[in-house]
């Protein structure tokens, strides 16, 4: 018998040598997925964007839609400064650190902080948002852009403003963490 298969270990199958081995149907990675751009500051959700599904987040979608109404909010909830003095992190997805993107921030006058490349345990998102968000979504049918939607709202408006304000607070100490680790790993 000879071992033939993908090399992901659960496709992996024993077979004589005269047989065929079974097809196992590869995932879809092109599955078409419902997405929202989120962000959120210590005072809460500052923008829940849906992106149009089977699209692409590319750098002129994120500067012509993300960005701008990601201002526009943050000017209602700051009147009188705008943006002016504000920081942004975003991961370094090729929509976020694409030229486009960096000079749109810099006429808009957001300064954008730096994101190590593979550090989860340095993102909010990452770390807070995404594993609580993923446990209340659990169960629920969230198959349209809409249910989707609906979701993360009813979840958003669950968080306390203290929460938020913790989450900041942990991702400053984190950060120290990294820096006095010298960017190395810590647990």
């Amino acid at each position: 018998m000879t071992r033939r298969g993908y090399t992901i270990q659960h496709h992996i199958s024993w077979v004589r040598g005269d047989e065929q081995q079974a097809k196992i149907p590869r995932p879809d990675f092109r599955k078409l997925k419902n997405m929202y751009t989120i962000f959120f500051s210590s005072h809460g959700i500052v923008l829940q964007l849906p992106c149009e599904s089977g699209k692409a987040v590319i750098a002129t979608f994120f500067t012509e839609q993300v960005l701008p109404n990601l201002i526009k909010n943050i000017e209602k909830y700051r009147p009188i400064t705008g943006t002016r003095g504000m920081k942004i992190l975003i991961n370094n997805a090729s929509s976020h650190t694409a030229n486009l993107t960096k000079n749109f921030l810099d006429v808009e006058g957001l300064e954008l902080l730096p994101h190590l490349a593979y550090s989860p345990d340095l993102a909010p998102c990452d770390f807070w948002l995404f594993p609580k968000l993923k446990i209340y979504l659990q169960g629920k049918d969230v198959n349209t852009l809409q249910a989707l939607g609906t979701g993360l709202y009813q979840y958003f408006k669950s968080i306390t403003d203290e929460e938020y304000r913790n989450v900041f607070y942990k991702w400053v100490k984190r950060s120290k963490l990294c820096a006095s680790a010298g960017g190395d790993y810590f647990g």
